[in-house]
């Protein structure tokens, strides 16, 4: 049997001691970012967020806190305040290496996008570019925005850079297909749209995206039938056909009608 003063019975000992030592190591406004976190995680964000607000109250000005509380306003839709929040964080952070605030640059951005203030989007999703050149979902956010700013070069460039990045993910390459289309170039468009049925068979995305192609082209009969096929394969948002302004030119055909009624009552 060992002895009391063996390492074997004093193990237990010694761990309690270290891990009150690292208790005492965890500052209080770690405490409250690893319960902020678990409440976000867990979509309660007013729980989260009076975690933020009594952890800056000990700490004020701390950075990853505050960029946490804008998390939980921004899933409060509370907008406005969830910018300053996200402002806050990168004012109090002068000097910094932008990819350190990168959260904070995502948050400006996502509460652009919410309130369609394409112009902030664009400049934060760009900043998340010049942090990580390969990150492709941020190219094409840059690429969306620019789309809504018509800024169809700039569309054109951050969508191919993304599509050659995730090629073979199904939102990339509808995104891309609906730039290209956008753009007037409809043979790129088609293409990238079939590329979705090779690379994601069974995906609705691929004839509803040829379906935008055809409408383009002024080719009703095989607009419609990649239309229906789309709509056989369950598309995810039904009530959006009918306000596609792709569709704008055959949204008064019966045949048309009755697939916009057959995708909300299937």
């Amino acid at each position: 049997m060992p002895s009391p003063a063996s390492p074997v019975s004093s193990w237990p000992r010694a761990l309690a001691v270290t891990l009150l030592l690292l208790g005492a190591c965890v500052d209080q406004a770690a405490e409250h970012r690893v319960r902020a976190n678990a409440f976000l995680r867990g979509g309660d964000a007013v729980a989260a967020l009076k975690e933020c607000e009594d952890g800056l109250a000990a700490k004020k000005g701390n950075v990853p806190l505050t960029i946490l509380r804008g998390k939980a306003l921004f899933e409060l839709d509370r907008l406005d305040e969830a910018r300053d929040a996200y402002a806050a964080a990168i004012a109090a952070s002068p000097g910094e290496e932008p990819r350190t605030l990168a959260e904070a640059y995502l948050g400006l951005a996502m509460v652009a996008t919410r309130q369609k203030d394409w112009a902030v989007a664009r400049k934060n999703f760009e900043t998340l570019v010049t942090i990580n050149e390969k990150d492709a979902s941020s190219h094409l956010n840059v690429a969306k925005a620019c789309l809504e700013l018509k800024d169809l070069e700039c569309a054109l460039r951050h969508g191919e850079e993304a599509g050659h990045l995730r090629g073979d993910e199904e939102p990339v390459l509808y995104a891309l297909g609906t730039i290209y289309l956008a753009a007037g170039k409809a043979g790129d468009a088609e293409l990238t749209f079939q590329h979705i049925c090779a690379a994601i068979p069974g995906s609705a995305s691929c004839p509803y995206g040829l379906a935008l192609v055809a409408a383009h082209n002024g080719d009703k009969p095989r607009a419609l039938q990649q239309l229906a096929e789309a709509v056989g394969r369950k598309l995810p948002s039904p009530d959006q056909i009918a306000a596609d302004p792709g569709f704008a030119a055959i949204k008064d055909d019966p045949e048309f009608q009755k697939i916009v009624a057959r995708a909300a009552h299937p």
